[in-house]
């Protein structure tokens, strides 16, 4: 992937200057700047560009982690990342859902290398790129399968941050200044934006605060964290012949503290052999820095501008991720030259204000509901086979049996309490529903705008119809006390419902814009006038 002109100023020149390749007097290790203190993870903003960083990272940060990462420090960065990947194998939740999808198991190392090869092309080209936007796409669309909680994104993104930090504290031929951290700091805080990550942290010593509160909380042995590090030092170790991958094995698992060990099922290491294993890597960064004095590389050393095991000297983007979701991955977005803009998000969370707001904008409006609504109207097939299956239980009181109205209220106590009469319904109204998008489409193409609300888009894999995706985003509380007040339900089945949808969090990743419905019904207008490119 050649980066575009923008990246290629950010790049650092083939030679790096004797600044750029750290050629003063390194400080000492243990007179390093330390780590800041971990004390109350406070600091959260809520959010798409919520904090520091504003909407872009400043090209300083930028430039600052595409230097340490691929001139200053392109072997201990790399095994940072290899290290705080591996700390994230001490969560239960997230060893856990690893070790479901298989890919561990059955390809390691194409789960490795589409890891190293995403982060490394982000730290090559920076987050605001448009390498680094289609990274972050690609990572969004591939959790998007998954269901992930905003704390697990959050912990992942921190592991990138602080494992760097202690590292090179410990390992590097140098420690990383206090503007270093601070720009490593703003560099993934951005990825996090982009990400949708929810309560990034503002400050770095808020971010590795919650990064020691979470990792005592929640480290704990697992089977699961034992075989995905099992299968992970493995692949590590299988290209090293057989007589050395006892010993490289021994110095691997002494790498990581206590806690990561016993959370990995891993036996303590003796102090003695960790020791000499922070003096051996020690002078292997000392050594690697003095050769790079005397003979600099030409260009940067980004993992991703070598050959890889999985894709060999060449990969392309869309190579990565599990091969059982490529096709899904790959899939197209609406590229006509009509704006469809579907707008997303769930149960209560404001999507019917903001079509009201896109109307009154002029803007044509397809809505999924009122077409499933249609698609249940007296005397329909919908409705005739709903009434077929439930019988007079969904039928509304004093209704014509010729042409019977369907309770919703009572049809939904149904659907909701069933997963499998829920995909019932589904597999029912969802084909009729597209017949009326597809209808309602062919009618409107000569329209520059038009709307698709959609509140399972994501669920229902409706994304190839939009060139772009709003989703309308609140606090989960906020969403159920709408959602019972709107419709007068019971805290139990207002819950019911929601469960029965993708939660909010899991959607976020997936949308190309949030709009927050958290506050005032001005400051939605000015969120929705700003997305249509409108002054507010």
């Amino acid at each position: 992937m050649a980066p575009d002109g923008q990246e290629r100023q950010v790049r650092p020149s083939a030679r790096p200057s004797p600044e750029q390749r750290g050629s003063a007097e390194p400080p000492r290790p243990d007179a390093a700047p330390p780590l800041p203190t971990l004390t109350d993870a406070a600091g959260t903003s809520h959010g798409p560009t919520a904090g520091a960083g504003g909407d872009t990272l400043d090209p300083p940060a930028a430039a600052t982690c595409h230097r340490l990462a691929g001139v200053l420090f392109p072997w201990d960065i790399t095994r940072a990342l290899e290290l705080a990947l591996l700390r994230t194998f001490c969560v239960p939740s997230i060893a856990g859902l690893l070790d479901r999808t298989g890919e561990f198991e059955k390809r390691p190392r194409k789960r490795y290398d589409d890891t190293g090869l995403m982060v490394a092309e982000l730290l090559r080209h920076g987050p605001d790129s448009s390498a680094g936007r289609a990274v972050i796409t690609r990572m969004n669309r591939i959790h998007g399968h998954y269901a992930i909680s905003n704390d697990d994104f959050l912990y992942v993104l921190s592991t990138f941050v602080a494992e760097p930090i202690r590292w090179l504290q410990r390992y590097g031929w140098r420690a990383l200044t206090t503007d270093e951290q601070q720009a490593l700091f703003r560099f993934w805080r951005r990825v996090g934006q982009r990400m949708n990550i929810d309560r990034l942290p503002s400050s770095l010593e808020a971010l590795l605060a919650f990064n020691q509160a979470f990792e005592t909380e929640r480290f704990a042995l697992t089977p699961a964290n034992a075989r995905v590090a099992e299968a992970t030092l493995a692949m590590l170790l299988q290209d090293w012949p057989p007589a050395l991958q006892p010993t490289l094995r021994r110095l691997l698992m002494a790498l990581p503290e206590t806690a990561v060990s016993g959370s990995l099922g891993w036996p303590a290491t003796p102090s003695r052999l960790q020791a000499a294993i922070r003096a051996g890597l020690r002078l292997r960064s000392r050594l690697a820095n003095a050769w790079s004095r005397l003979v600099p590389p030409d260009g940067t050393r980004f993992y991703s501008e070598r050959p890889t095991p999985s894709y060999g000297a060449q990969f392309q983007l869309e190579q990565l991720g599990p091969p059982p979701l490529l096709k899904n991955l790959n899939r197209p977005r609406w590229q006509g030259t009509q704006r469809r803009i579907g707008l997303t998000g769930g149960i209560a969370s404001g999507k019917s204000s903001v079509g009201r707001l896109l109307a009154e904008q002029g803007l044509p409006l397809l809505d999924a509901d009122v077409f499933a609504r249609e698609a249940l109207a007296p005397g329909s097939p919908g409705a005739r086979a709903v009434l077929e299956r439930y019988g007079k239980v969904v039928r509304q009181a004093g209704s014509d049996p010729d042409a019977a109205v369907i309770d919703r209220a009572a049809l939904g106590r149904i659907v909701f309490a069933d997963e499998a009469e829920r995909r019932w319904l589904e597999e029912l109204v969802h084909p009729l529903v597209r017949e009326r998008f597809a209808a309602e489409l062919a009618a409107l193409q000569e329209a520059p705008a038009v709307v698709l609300v959609i509140p399972l888009l994501f669920e229902a894999g409706l994304e190839g119809r939009c060139s772009e995706v709003w989703l309308v985003d609140c606090d989960p509380e906020q969403q159920l006390q709408r959602l019972m007040a709107r419709d007068g339900l019971s805290d139990a089945d207002a819950r019911a419902r929601l469960e029965a949808q993708w939660p909010l969090q899991r959607k976020r990743p997936l949308a190309d814009r949030l709009i927050d419905n958290r506050a005032e019904p001005d400051a939605l207008k000015r969120q929705v006038l700003d997305a249509l490119g409108k002054p507010g």
